[in-house]
């Protein structure tokens, strides 16, 4: 039997983990308070009830299908023909399981941190949460870098601290590193532990320029070693679901994605402000407008190929404004010639960091902080190019809405607390390089492949070029 797209939404009614994508795929009807087989894809019409997953992850809504809903999380193989993200499984406190891939000698990868600052203390904290083997930190670039990093290393039991990069470099002990230093310091870093034999994990942006991440891409392919740009969001649970609703054509096609990330710098102390600093890389678009960028190449698509009026099939438009050399407001309109995004991003104002993504007949929300949420939702309507009259202007009929919800883990007992919102969403990201490491053949992670991670620094380069000039 064949599925079409109103048979996809199941998807909606599960906020499940791998364990329950395991499960014989079902189609729940609550009208009917029955449990068909997706095998039988019996034709159902009428109103189908969300259902709650399990505790804390809360699948709420109504919606109305035309056929069997078949349940993408129940399904691999036809997740896979349409090229659905794979939820994490998470065990009881709400932390990646590994336990499928883990090495059977028990060992773990062992992580170094480079440049101790605010959003490292939410990496480590994360890194202790998940169980893993935190084994070096490395501070530089500042006046007393070693008593920094051992004062960094006390905090979460780090056997190894050392006053310089290189020291950490050296390590033997040491398999994978977090960059988290100044965005002016990512591709010096990177590009010394890429060719030191370790994988890295870059904090965003990747590098300011294009030719500096191109290097990165060949000396990790070169090492084969990971090279990853934390864009943190791509893991989050609630970023997946979105992206699967948006995937699964249940509400037609993407035509405009829309969002804002933005917030106010101390104007008080530039000094101590790197956001307002052009040495360090500050400026809107390498803060957060990347963020925004990373979205329009989720659900826009983009490639490698690089043609002259755009990057993997992008086009940009961008204007903002300039202070000191620093972009301190920006608005991009990016488009693949079919759907285009609209976006803003400041460090002069404060902002809802929202993402919508509108299809033909439905929106799809990520809701704040979508950089790093935990609940998203859609509203499906009524799809007026299938229906007998017309849909008057402001009122197409609503037929169905749904919300998930993923609390994140709670931080281990006795840690600091958080720098920034969510920063325990970094076991997502950490889990997956760390199963990437444990699987023969992973040299990338499948949600943020190099060629994407290249696009993203081109189109934000290209913003950058059109502001400052």
């Amino acid at each position: 039997a064949s599925i079409d797209k109103s048979a996809q939404e199941t998807l909606l009614s599960e906020g499940s983990t791998s364990r329950a994508r395991r499960a014989p795929p079902v189609c729940a009807i609550a009208a009917a308070s029955l449990v068909v087989s997706v095998c039988a894809l019996a034709a159902v019409r009428g109103h189908l009830h969300a259902i709650q997953a399990q505790p804390g992850v809360v699948s709420q809504g109504t919606l109305s299908a035309d056929s069997a809903v078949d349940s993408l999380y129940g399904d691999a193989a036809f997740g896979a023909t349409h090229g659905l993200a794979i939820l994490p499984d998470l065990d009881a406190h709400g932390l990646p399981n590994m336990d499928d891939v883990l090495p059977a000698n028990g060992t773990r990868a062992r992580w170094g941190i480079v440049g101790p600052g605010r959003i490292a203390h939410d990496f480590a904290t994360a890194l202790v949460g998940l169980g893993a083997d935190l084994r070096a930190v490395a501070a530089g670039g500042l006046p007393e870098s070693l008593e920094r990093a051992e004062a960094f290393a006390s905090v979460y039991a780090i056997p190894h601290a050392y006053g310089s990069y290189a020291e950490l470099a050296a390590d033997p002990e040491v398999d994978v590193v977090y960059v988290a230093t100044t965005n002016q310091l990512h591709y010096a870093n990177a590009k010394l532990m890429l060719e030191s034999g370790k994988h890295v994990l870059l904090e965003k942006p990747a590098t300011i320029g294009v030719p500096e991440f191109e290097k990165l891409m060949h000396l990790s392919k070169r090492h084969r070693k990971l090279l990853v740009t934390n864009f943190w969001t791509r893991w989050f649970p609630a970023v997946k679901w979105a992206e699967n609703v948006v995937k699964s054509g249940m509400l037609g096609p993407v035509v405009h994605v829309s969002g804002d990330m933005a917030f106010q710098h101390m104007r008080g102390r530039p000094d101590r402000d790197r956001f307002v600093r052009a040495d360090l890389g500050g400026g809107a678009m390498l803060d957060m407008g990347c963020y925004l960028v990373q979205f329009a190449a989720m659900f826009l698509g983009t490639g490698s190929s690089v043609g002259p009026n755009g990057y993997g099939g992008l086009t940009v438009k961008a204007s903002g404004s300039v202070v000191d050399g620093v972009d301190v407001e920006s608005s991009m309109i990016i488009s693949n010639g079919q759907a285009g995004a609209a976006f803003g991003t400041s460090i002069l104002r404060a902002s809802d960091f929202t993402l919508k993504v509108y299809c033909t007949h439905g929106v799809v929300e990520i809701m704040p902080p979508a950089n790093c949420p935990s609940a998203a939702s859609y509203i499906k309507y009524e799809d007026a190019a299938h229906g007998e009259t017309p849909v008057p202007c402001c009122a197409q009929p609503t037929v169905g809405s749904l919300e998930y919800r993923r609390p994140l883990p709670a931080p281990p007992t006795g840690m600091p607390r958080e720098r920034y919102p969510n920063g325990m969403g970094f076991v997502y990201v950490i889990a997956a390089v760390e199963r990437c490491l444990y699987t023969a053949g992973c040299h990338e992670l499948e949600e943020l492949p190099l060629d994407q991670q290249l696009s993203v620094v081109r189109v934000t380069a290209d913003v950058l070029q059109r502001e400052l000039g």
